[in-house]
């Protein structure tokens, strides 16, 4: 059974911690109202990029070996939003070297431009491997590209970005790539 000393105890021990809770809570209100604070906090903050997208593959010969250029494309995703992208992707084809399974694969690096014709453009730089699903005809078969890409430089709201991440491309037998990026960026 609690005494009348007891409970007095009691609540004030328990009076203590609600009001600093709510200072905190206050504190936070005030801090998270005031939008420089926010932009503040934001700022060269490093941020989850994850973005998706389609295109349409035109190949072309080049100095080494295949061009591959994304063209129509378009992509959304955080926190770049949404907008139009193209690149263009080597081949290396003298490189090439077998998928296990009958096929081929091939060195491939490049560049992709996130916000193609916009003020607010992301350039990537991938470098990785692409490789024939299974066998036959590399001209009538799929592939599936994995590469590390890095930001080279970005203009308008990405003009001081950097980051990195993990690109996928999966192309059909008709020429349509969609692409993953999974990664990070500060700006």
């Amino acid at each position: 059974m609690f005494t009348t000393h007891r409970a007095r105890t009691l609540r004030a021990a328990l009076a203590l911690p609600a009001v600093a809770l709510a200072g905190f809570g206050v504190a936070a209100a005030t801090s998270a109202a005031d939008p420089s604070d926010a932009s503040a906090r934001h700022h060269g903050e490093q941020q989850r990029l994850v973005v998706r997208g389609e295109a349409t593959i035109a190949d072309r010969p080049c100095p080494a070996g295949l061009c591959l250029e994304l063209q129509d494309g378009t992509f959304r995703g955080t926190p770049v939003g949404t907008g139009a992208y193209g690149g263009s992707i080597e081949l290396l084809v003298a490189e090439t070297f077998p998928n296990g399974e009958g096929g081929i694969c091939a060195p491939m690096r490049g560049e992709i431009v996130l916000g193609q014709g916009s003020p607010d453009r992301l350039v990537l730089a991938v470098d990785g491997d692409s490789c024939q699903d299974g066998a036959g005809d590399p001209t009538t078969t799929s592939f599936t590209g994995l590469a590390r890409f890095t930001v080279k430089h970005g203009t308008g709201t990405y003009a001081k970005a950097s980051g990195s991440g993990l690109a996928t491309f999966s192309e059909d037998a008709a020429d349509q790539d969609r692409m993953t990026l999974i990664g990070s960026i500060s700006r």
